[in-house]
């Protein structure tokens, strides 16, 4: 069993395999409670730790952005699919069902009540005449099998999955961004607090040569760093639409810099005058996961022995505790009703 049961109404699923099927991996996977590898089932996720824990575990598992294009159509008996927090990229999904699967074959997707997933289920029927079945595991949780019979039907507003469009703004720049990317359509307000006030916490320490973005996402922090500091970017983040997207926006701006995908920056080894990072910390986030600590320990790998990296997070989060473990010096200077901004040096990595 799983910490999601909706997991786990595909699980069960998967025991039935008989035929080559196609598993889409939600990125709210726990990955402590995979299933043993089904040789029939490859599986495709658009986080590169996700990619590499199924991996491990001889799941036959491609990292993208969900390229289902590229695959083969009318070539898989199943579709496994949790529905994922971005609505987009759900009817993606189900609209490639459409032509992915054979003849007579079925869509599997499973969810909690509160994520909508009862809608899906439905509008995800609207695409074939066959009668969609639906059961569920509690009153929460929810799955549906949709069993597609080649019926023309419009598809459902995936909001151009695909592509990449000129949102957010601010003004200095136009982001290219996609659904799939958290907070694709907007610009957070932390990483903005950050922003605003770089030039002052980096002031003391000279002509910045590189930075390093932990968690990059369409590149807000890149951008903004790169043209204040003009220092050379190297960013990183676990998400291939976040790739992506923060590489197009450099290359559009001319910038200094590239993106690559890496999961908290493992495989780098350089080390450099700045790290910047804004955490996938949120407010039901516990300061003793390890994940805290993860961010923590990169940073210092990747900082020089003049550097210094800035956090920004959540005010609730008390980062500095934490921090004293890895960095001899830690300062939190600019504090707001919601965010604050942890200021880090003397790494002791």
């Amino acid at each position: 069993m799983s910490a999601d049961k909706a997991f786990d109404l595909l699980y069960a699923e998967f025991k039935q395999v008989s035929d080559v099927s196609l598993w889409i991996v939600d990125e709210n996977i726990s990955t402590q409670a995979i299933p043993t590898a089904t040789p029939l089932i490859c599986a495709i996720s658009n986080r590169l730790d996700i990619t590499q824990s199924l991996q491990r575990q001889r799941w036959d598992c491609s990292f993208n952005d969900y390229l289902l294009e590229a695959l083969p159509a009318k070539h898989f008996h199943n579709i496994f699919l949790r529905i994922p927090k971005e609505k987009a990229q759900a009817h993606y999904v189900i609209n490639q069902a459409q032509r992915l699967l054979i003849h007579g074959g079925s869509l599997y997707l499973s969810g909690l009540k509160q994520e909508g997933i009862k809608g899906f289920i439905e509008r995800a029927g609207t695409l074939t005449r066959a009668p969609t079945q639906t059961w569920k595991a509690d009153k929460q949780t929810w799955a549906g099998k949709i069993t597609f019979d080649d019926t023309p039907a419009a598809l459902l507003d995936d909001k151009s999955y695909r592509n990449l469009r000129q949102t957010p703004s601010d003004s200095t720049f136009s982001f290219w961004s996609k659904p799939g990317i958290f907070g694709w359509d907007k610009i957070d307000k932390g990483s903005e607090l950050l922003i605003q006030h770089l030039k002052a916490l980096t002031a003391g320490i000279g002509h910045i040569e590189s930075t390093l973005d932990i968690g990059c996402g369409y590149g807000y922090l890149s951008l903004h760093a790169a043209k204040q500091l003009s220092t050379r970017i190297t960013a990183t983040d676990n998400n291939a639409a976040a790739i992506l997207a923060c590489q197009t926006n450099l290359e559009h701006y001319q910038l200094n810099g590239s993106a690559m995908a890496d999961n908290c920056a493992d495989n780098i080894e350089q080390r450099f005058s700045l790290v910047i990072c804004n955490p996938p910390f949120h407010s039901g986030f516990g300061v003793e996961n390890d994940l805290t600590d993860r961010f923590l320990e990169s940073a210092a790998k990747h900082l020089t022995t003049n550097g210094l990296a800035i956090f920004v997070v959540n005010l609730h989060i008390p980062l500095e505790r934490k921090a004293n473990r890895y960095f001899a010096l830690c300062e939190t200077p600019v504090v707001t009703d919601h965010f604050k901004l942890v200021r880090l040096s003397q790494p002791k990595i």
